[in-house]
């Protein structure tokens, strides 16, 4: 390492005259003291550089600090993407997903979705409760029914969470074109993370899809959620893959294939999550 006010030529130069100094002392004890003090001046050089010079700093990636820009029309329009002027949506006609008032693990048999609601969780310790998954009492807005889980996931290597999700229909990937995104309600127990992410997984990214060689990293958007009922609208235009991994990496999502949603759990984390009145948006 080189030092700023000091080549390494004029610190050997100096380390040398001392080393001289320490043979031309009268005393053997003299002697000794002074080629401790040599030794410990050239260790203190070759370990921690120069004083008042510091070493420089890793610089962190713009690319991860930024955030990654907004996607395009053009892209969109391409990918299927309805888009809402200035993002005003409201409940499509035939959206309603779920309200799990109707006590059963199936959505709402409306519009051709007939999907079966699901938990999931790696093999490293990760947990999910119940047992046998159904909605619970206890729904937003005063109703009787929301969908409730909770458990504990693993932080060990290989482990990824778990999770509460539906695929839409039982017939392969379901055509939501004509809809702007999505909405839900929900909210934690107090003893839960805040943080869960809403995946919205289609022909690119799902394995049913059969067109990604790594699976998985579905579209989506990290939410942080509170112990009091909010409702939580998902636009297709912004969703977006997590970064570093998954192929293939598409622009966007394509909501004329979709296969599943679900909401996700990270690592090493505690959750007690509550999800109720799901639905597609349409535009104002």
């Amino acid at each position: 390492m080189s030092c700023r006010g000091s080549s390494t030529t004029e610190r050997k130069r100096k380390m040398t005259t001392m080393t001289t100094m320490t043979t031309t002392t009268t005393t053997a004890t003299a002697a000794r003291a002074r080629a401790a003090l040599s030794a410990t001046l050239l260790l203190a050089l070759a370990t921690v550089g120069c004083i008042g010079v510091s070493r420089p700093r890793v610089k962190a990636s713009s690319k991860a600090s930024a955030g990654s820009p907004p996607i395009s029309a053009t892209v969109l329009a391409r990918a299927g993407v309805k888009v809402c002027a200035g993002g005003l949506t409201r409940p499509a006609d035939d959206g309603d997903l779920d309200d799990f008032e109707d006590r059963n693990n199936q959505l709402t048999p409306l519009s051709g979705r007939d999907g079966y609601w699901w938990t999931k969780k790696d093999d490293k310790g990760s947990t999910v409760e119940p047992k046998v998954l159904g909605p619970s009492p206890g729904g937003a807005g005063g109703s009787s029914r929301a969908m409730h889980v909770w458990g504990h996931t693993a932080s060990g290597e290989g482990a990824w969470g778990a999770g509460v999700g539906v695929n839409l229909s039982t017939h392969g990937p379901y055509d939501a074109e004509r809809y702007a995104g999505i909405s839900f309600k929900a909210k934690i127990g107090a003893d839960s993370t805040r943080n869960v992410r809403f995946k919205i997984g289609d022909i690119n990214t799902h394995q049913d899809g059969g067109v990604c060689k790594f699976c998985w990293n579905h579209f989506g958007k990290d939410l942080e959620l509170t112990t009091e009922w909010q409702e939580y609208k998902i636009l297709f235009a912004n969703v977006k893959q997590e970064e570093g991994w998954g192929s293939p990496r598409p622009p966007a999502v394509l909501p004329g294939k979709l296969i599943s949603i679900d909401w996700s759990i990270g690592t090493g984390l505690t959750y007690d999550l509550w999800i109720d009145d799901i639905t597609f948006l349409d535009c104002q």
